[in-house]
């Protein structure tokens, strides 16, 4: 399995459990503090490595030391850095998260280099001969998702590299719209259930999926946090149930499910299935602090999927056509 994760690679701090930010020169106690790699690149990355997969990271970073030492986490991991594009002078993308203790975590982000990535920084090669080329973040790549990437991804259409993406941000007003040379190009989108809201304009899941696949996405997969993920594609739509953990941090559970999905995808499983994996790989990743914990390898991520049944359909249990069922039966 060669996956390329191109977007956004961040340094996470992340402590817990933070009830308040003291005033004034105050001080808290937490249990945990640690330094992650993180992003929707980065962080998938890192799950893809656990799984199995052969991948290789390609973003903006700076030529600090939080570069160096996002670099070196990555490299920990298995996953190969020597796509990184270091930007001189400029600070590597980073974000502080004060963890909830019931795992919800708002985020400090300073994008640093993230804007910085250019068409000459991708070896087209590299995506040419991978099986996935999973892109994370353009909604945050700067000049690079409307000038580079389209070219990036229409050479990956015309050598068969599947394309998945996803976002980093909730959204903003004319996303959709900037991203339209995109949406054609896209075989699965891995929005969660507010990113999409937020870029339709709709709280209706199922619509906003629909929307999104009209634009031509083959397959768009909702991830909803405790109520599971939708997986909306030409068969219908379908709602897969989450795992009932107890949670420690949400950080990085998207990019989990997104790796589980793409392994899955890759070992020839349906599309139910291998979203049915990513929500197991959510499940390990929500029980650590950090997007890089709870998963240890493919074996063990597979026997908690098979643990746990199957997809259940849409609330009412029946497998809908997309477009049908309502965002409150979508949960």
């Amino acid at each position: 399995m060669r996956i390329v994760c191109l977007g956004a690679h961040i340094l996470d701090v992340l402590g817990r459990p933070v009830v308040d930010i003291p005033p004034g020169q105050g001080r808290r106690v937490l249990d945990e503090i640690r330094v992650t790699a993180a992003g929707t690149a980065g962080g998938t990355a890192v799950d893809l490595a656990k799984l199995g997969a052969e991948v290789t990271g390609i973003g903006p970073i700076g030529d600090d030391v939080s570069g160096r030492l996002l670099r070196e986490l990555l490299g920990e991991h298995g996953v190969d850095t020597s796509g990184l594009a270091v930007r001189a002078g400029q600070a590597t993308p980073s974000t502080i998260l004060p963890v909830r203790p019931n795992g919800e975590r708002p985020a400090l982000h300073a994008p640093g280099a993230m804007g910085r990535l250019t068409l000459a920084d991708v070896d087209l090669d590299l995506v040419a001969a991978a099986d996935v080329l999973h892109v994370g973040g353009p909604d945050v790549l700067g000049d690079f998702t409307v000038d580079g990437l389209p070219t990036v991804l229409r050479h990956a259409r015309a050598h068969a590299t599947t394309v998945s993406m996803d976002l980093l941000s909730v959204g903003r007003d004319g996303l959709f719209d900037e991203l339209a040379t995109l949406w054609p190009l896209v075989d699965h989108f891995l929005p969660n259930d507010d990113q999409l809201r937020s870029l339709i304009g709709t709280d209706d899941l199922v619509d906003a999926a629909g929307t999104v696949r009209r634009a031509g996405t083959g397959t768009v997969i909702v991830t909803c946090g405790a109520d599971g993920a939708l997986v909306c594609s030409g068969d219908g739509t379908t709602r897969v149930p989450a795992h009932e953990v107890a949670v420690i941090d949400t950080t990085g559970c998207g990019d989990a499910f997104t790796a589980g999905f793409l392994v899955g995808r890759l070992r020839g499983e349906s599309l139910l299935d291998a979203a049915r994996l990513g929500t197991a790989a959510a499940a390990q990743v929500a029980q650590g602090l950090g997007s890089d914990a709870g998963i240890r390898d493919l074996p063990s991520t597979l026997a908690l999927r098979d643990a746990h049944g199957t997809a259940s359909g849409t609330a009412d249990g029946r497998v809908r056509p997309s477009g049908t069922a309502s965002g409150a039966e979508v949960g």
